[in-house]
């Protein structure tokens, strides 16, 4: 037979089980990239070596979900359509294999009470909430007092040529609006029993029901979606926790409301093919927020509608999802994104686990993602690499992380170091800004602290191509960090074409970091020609050019990672990512105990070629001679390259222009100070550099 293609786009899914995979859930999800033109699937999957079928059937889309557990042993699986087939893998499922066997929705829906609130938390659950979340209640408190002073939100007009606020500016105020101080009230109602901020709730609500779900507030509207993500995210639980403060004739019409909603979300995540192409940051949130909308509005909705919209959110969840967290516990986007892209979810997947005990927690990303937590976003670290939201000013980083991106992970199975960061950052927050819907979370059924493993002071994610190399990780005020991206993923979305980047950061100060900003909105000129370019990042040049933008194919490869104590060690091919050289090579080497890093490039390209070794700092270059000094206290780093083709010649600057001259690309909003260095080398065919960083902390 003919074999699948199997090509990626930027935005699909990796096929899975890798062959020879051994599995850590029974029975693991198949999954392959969808074949232009194949409307039917068939899918065998046997039991070796006797090639007996244990599991066999059609699907319409790119994955399937065997329905049983699987005995311990050895697997190989299949799929056709017509005369061509992906091919035969193999898979094993050890007798440690964690069951997971997703239930369907209506299981779960025969578990929903008839009665509200039932989205989280049961009315019976409320008197141990109280007394096991009192310190984060007296933040609520605050967060009630700024909502009641704040008002309303008056109707988001950006799309008028008249209007009083542009789409960016709509977005942080319906943020602020719903995500904080509605949320707020709603939680002060169903654990305070605070009337006023409950009567704020409803009265928000019922002002929200006149919005038009076709209009700014959509989904799928023509104007920005965030506005209807914020709708879509908060009222689920917002409804349920204030049903009974509303008139039969309110709450058909706020039921309704949320109906026309979920709609647009089935539309969206069905229309774009989710499943299949699950690369879209936006859909990604949405499945979940289509499954609270079923739970709550059961018995208000006809049952199909509720099985519907349940059923695809169980699919998702249980099959391919998270595309952007590796089985290894990374995020493929960086931390930013993670900080919020591991909490979306989150309200769906604890209304699961207390109606029917089933947790979506059981993947191996959710058990071992508070170490990547544990290494990318430490308290006191002001630049957080890689991706969108690097940078480090106040008023943009806590915006996305609000509180604290370790809370459920290191709560359930995170090492005592992740418990004791994430204490120390819910002991910091004076109120919440974002995310409260996970605030107030259930007691966990089966904790299982320290299951993620202990503390290491590296960390690497080859799943989605992070790693970091610290000195001290437990101890940030003391750590060194070298953090480096070589990812299969390549360069969509929110990542950069930066495949070999690193940063170097001591004491929490950033020396050696990405440069530019995401900017006042995405896409602007300074965001999409520098920030996510080549250029502003820690990487070469090759005759002025870098790596592809929004490419499947500028992949970088991981092929060594060791660390015996004091020397810790990666090696990355990233020739793929540059297509102009025939082949490039980079090798990170850290010395703990010397607080010494060499990075070195071995590179050949077809002919002769200009290279720029580029590195980016927050602190001001003092250059004497071949050594470049970098300062912040309470840190500093000597620089040193040399090369087969000499020191090359050095030049630095605080503009965002290109080595080569060009236009500027000057940031739409006030940054930190931040200069870009750049080392050229005369043309040659093959080339070496070596560059040592002497680290120093006072």
């Amino acid at each position: 037979m003919k074999q699948f293609r199997q090509k990626r786009s930027p935005s699909s899914i990796f096929p899975a089980p890798e062959n020879g995979e051994v599995v850590e859930l029974n029975p693991p999800s198949l999954q392959w990239v969808a074949e232009p033109g194949v409307s039917l699937y068939r899918v065998r999957v046997e039991r070796l070596p006797q090639q007996e079928t244990v599991a066999a059937g059609t699907t319409a889309y790119n994955y399937f979900r065997i329905r049983r557990l699987l005995a311990p042993g050895r697997y190989r699986w299949n799929v056709a359509s017509g005369d061509a087939e992906l091919g035969w893998r193999e898979f094993e499922v050890p007798a440690s294999a964690r069951p997971f066997l997703v239930p369907s929705a209506r299981e779960v829906l025969a578990r929903v009470p008839d009665i509200h609130p039932r989205h989280i938390h049961y009315r019976a659950d409320l008197p141990e909430l109280r007394e096991r979340h009192k310190p984060q209640l007296e933040v609520i408190r605050r967060n009630v007092k700024l909502a009641l002073s704040q008002g309303f939100m008056r109707y988001p007009d950006f799309y008028r040529p008249d209007g009083r606020i542009d789409y960016r500016r709509a977005f942080d105020e319906s943020r602020q609006y719903f995500d904080r101080n509605l949320v707020a009230c709603a939680l002060a109602f169903l654990l305070l029993d605070d009337r006023e901020a409950g009567q704020y709730a409803h009265e928000a609500v019922l002002r929200l029901c006149e919005w038009n779900p076709a209009g700014p507030a959509s989904v799928c509207g023509q104007w920005g979606d965030e506005i209807g993500l914020s709708i879509c995210r908060v009222l689920p639980a917002v409804l349920d926790w204030t049903w009974h403060l509303y008139t039969p004739q309110e709450l058909k019409w706020a039921a309704d409301t949320l109906a026309r909603h979920a709609e647009q979300l089935w539309e969206r995540v069905t229309g774009e093919e989710f499943l299949a192409h699950p690369g879209n940051s936006h859909v990604g949130r949405l499945p979940g927020y289509l499954g609270e909308a079923a739970l709550v509005l059961y018995g208000t909705i006809p049952d199909e509608t509720a099985e519907r919209w349940l059923n695809y959110a169980l699919e998702v969840y249980g099959s391919i999802f998270p595309h952007y967290g590796g089985r290894d516990g990374g995020w493929a986007e960086g931390p930013f994104y993670a900080s919020s892209y591991t909490k979306w979810y989150l309200p769906f997947f604890f209304a699961v686990e207390r109606h029917c005990g089933f947790s979506f927690l059981e993947k191996p990303f959710y058990r071992r993602v508070s170490q990547f937590f544990l290494h990318f976003t430490p308290p006191g670290q002001e630049a957080h690499p890689f991706g969108d939201g690097n940078w480090p000013t106040a008023d943009e980083w806590p915006g996305f992380q609000a509180q604290d991106p370790f809370g459920v992970y290191a709560e359930r199975f995170g090492p005592p170091e992740a418990r004791e960061f994430s204490r120390q950052l819910t002991g910091a927050i004076d109120r919440y800004e974002l995310h409260l819907l996970d605030v107030i979370r259930p007691r966990p059924p089966h904790p299982e602290p320290d299951a993620a493993g202990p503390a290491s002071d590296s960390y690497c994610s080859r799943d989605t191509g992070l790693l970091s190399m610290r000195r001290r990780v437990a101890d940030p005020a003391h750590d060194v960090a070298v953090l480096a991206r070589c990812s299969r993923y390549g360069t969509p979305s929110h990542q950069h074409a930066d495949q070999g980047n690193f940063a170097v950061l001591a004491a929490g100060k950033a020396l050696i970091a990405p440069s530019g900003s995401f900017g006042y909105i995405f896409g602007e000129t300074h965001h999409r020609d520098w920030t996510q370019q080549t250029v502003g990042h820690n990487c070469i040049l090759a005759d002025g050019k870098g790596q592809p933008k929004d490419s499947a194919e500028a992949i970088g490869a991981i092929l060594d990672f060791q660390d015996d104590g004091r020397l810790c060690r990666a090696e990355f091919d990233l020739s793929a990512a540059y297509r102009m050289l025939t082949n490039y090579t980079r090798t990170l080497e850290f010395d703990r105990e010397a607080l010494l890093l060499h990075v070195t490039d071995e590179l050949e390209a077809p002919g002769e070629t200009v290279i720029d070794f580029r590195l980016h700092s927050y602190a001001r270059p003092a250059a004497e001679k071949e050594l470049v000094r970098l300062s912040r206290f309470p840190a500093s780093a000597e620089i040193r390259l040399r090369s087969t083709a000499g020191a090359g010649t050095f030049s630095w600057t605080d503009r965002f222009r290109h080595p080569g001259g060009g236009p500027e690309y000057p940031p739409g909003r006030q940054l930190c100070d931040q200069y870009h260095l750049n080392w050229r080398f005369p043309a040659c065919r093959r080339l070496r550099i070596d560059a040592e960083f002497r680290i120093f902390l006072a």
